[in-house]
């Protein structure tokens, strides 16, 4: 997971932020903190039915018939534990 990377890498204390589409985001990331120790600052939905392919700073993914072409944005901010 991404999510472990980056927290190792920062320092404690720190603040990252998790830009998501994956709904089981919304499961995962507070299972993480809670596991890990981690603080869950703040989760929210940011958008729903954020069009990926409607602008190159968005989200985009490879077109194919079988992906959607929306998605919802999820955003999460976890404050590593301090050793």
């Amino acid at each position: 997971m991404m999510l472990h990377r980056t927290i190792r890498k920062a320092d404690g204390g720190d603040i990252i932020e998790i830009l998501a589409t994956d709904p089981a985001t919304t499961r995962d990331i507070p299972n993480f903190c809670r596991h890990l120790g981690h603080e869950l600052v703040q989760q929210e939905t940011l958008a729903e039915n954020v069009h990926l392919n409607a602008d190159p700073d968005e989200i985009t993914i490879d077109s194919d018939d079988a992906t959607p072409t929306s998605v919802t944005l999820y955003r999460y901010l976890v404050k590593k534990k301090t050793a």
